[in-house]
């Protein structure tokens, strides 16, 4: 038999009461149990669609479709990476290279226009923080409409290495400023050593992360054409 569209409607509703609240986890769990749930109303046509489904949670085990979902949203996750991979690539390779390394350039040579050695710092910081607020205002506003898609709130992890990234800038900037003119020990290498490459990873993350949330944007507006907005 085949599954009215009243009845699809009835096992999401299921699967939500499962604690599955993201729409297109919804569907990949419903695309893994709507079959299952078929054949066992077909063998048994007294059953009903709700003892079916029951049936078909329990044969996931314990866990239910916690597997299912840990899959999907690590597909996800993998995907992202492989974005954030493809956007740095691209940037060194391609003639836009030259807008951090520019833009380095100048906050290199704002340290001898001060005769500050370390002013060149203050000023990544800056950019870096008026860049991650900049990226935050500018996206923020569309989580309401995305927040019920797993495809989209897997970029969140965007959001917390902006958080990271605010942190490591005003504790950075703190350390780093108070060990001028005294006498650095190994460990205080070491953790300033760690702090320039944390900025610096930040530096060029802040050049493709707009890219990122894009393209992950792109795939949630793809999965609302074929699921909708719930």
């Amino acid at each position: 038999m085949k599954l009215t569209k009243d009845q699809i409607e009835q096992l999401k509703k299921l699967i939500s009461y499962k604690g599955y609240t993201e729409i297109d986890v919804q569907y990949e769990i419903l695309d893994h149990v709507a079959c299952r749930v078929e054949e066992l109303m077909e063998e048994n046509p007294t059953l009903s669609l709700s003892d079916a489904f029951r049936k078909v949670h329990a044969s996931f085990g314990i866990f239910g479709f916690a597997g299912l979902e840990e899959s999907y949203k690590g597909m996800i996750e993998k995907r992202l990476r492989g974005y954030y991979w493809t956007a740095l690539k691209d940037l060194f390779l391609s003639y836009r290279v030259i807008f951090p390394i520019g833009l380095l350039y100048l906050f290199i040579q704002s340290s001898i226009l001060l005769q500050d050695s370390r002013s060149w710092f203050l000023m990544l910081i800056i950019f870096l923080l008026f860049s991650f607020f900049w990226v935050v205002f500018r996206y923020w506003g569309k989580h309401k409409k995305y927040k019920k898609y797993a495809s989209y709130m897997a970029s969140n992890s965007v959001f917390q290495i902006i958080n990271f990234g605010v942190i490591v800038c005003m504790q950075g900037h703190s350390f780093i400023y108070r060990q001028e003119g005294s006498q650095e020990s190994l460990f205080s290498q070491i953790l300033i050593g760690s702090i320039l490459i944390a900025i610096t990873i930040l530096y060029i993350s802040i050049f493709i992360l707009p890219k990122v949330l894009d393209r992950s944007i792109a795939d949630t507006e793809e999965l609302i054409k074929v699921y909708g907005e719930g």
